[in-house]
């Protein structure tokens, strides 16, 4: 017999103000998720220039009397196997957002999710391991789409019930960043788990 899995009754929405105003600009909330896509980029895209690439440094005909345009180098971006023109480098892409404004942008998006009633803590995760236990838990409570469910030390049970459900994530409140929050349809969270967040942004 499954383990007890405890009621939607038990999932109440936060206080609308429990993150304080949405005072972030649009510029800020964009400028958060353009630093983050660079920051998921690898940058590691190579191409080699024509001084790169092995070749012979021999002129591959005569200059005249052959009726083609003379050409000197197998090198040459415009040849078969030559060198890539303007190709793409190794390079780091991160865009940089000093720590006040991170801090700001994260609270105004708990802000604004507070706000729609997207917030949620839970009073209990409940004992079971088991993934329908807690798709029938996540249906009870009416939460469909994207969901992000967070706590201090996440345990292993709401871990392993959660992670082969599609669009459920499981996530650490110290490690939880802009994008999570942004992309979730709805935040369920532990009491301390919520403390830990509202410490964190200053709320």
């Amino acid at each position: 017999m499954a383990a007890e899995v405890p009621a939607s009754a038990e999932i109440s929405p936060v206080a609308s103000d429990c993150f304080g105003d949405s005072d972030a600009s649009a510029e800020l909330l964009h400028r958060m998720l353009t630093a983050h896509a660079a920051s998921q980029r690898q940058g590691t895209a190579n191409t080699k220039s024509r001084g790169e690439v092995a070749a012979s440094t021999a002129k591959l005909y005569r200059q005249k009397g052959t009726g083609r345009a003379r050409a000197g180098s197998a090198r040459s971006p415009i040849r078969r196997g030559g060198g890539v023109a303007f190709g793409p480098k190794p390079r780091r892409t991160r865009l940089h957002v000093n720590k006040r404004e991170r801090r700001q942008a994260v609270r105004a998006l708990l802000a604004a999710k507070a706000a729609d009633e997207s917030i949620r803590v839970a009073a209990s995760w409940g004992d079971s391991p088991k993934t329908r236990d807690r798709a029938a838990w996540l249906r009870a409570a009416g939460l469909a789409g994207r969901v992000l469910l967070v706590d201090v030390d996440p345990p292993e049970e709401l871990r392993r019930s959660a992670r082969n459900i599609p669009n459920v994530d499981v996530e650490r409140a110290d490690t939880l960043n802009f994008y999570d929050i942004a992309v979730a349809d709805h935040i369920v969270t532990s009491q301390p788990a919520l403390d830990a967040l509202q410490r964190r942004v200053g709320a």
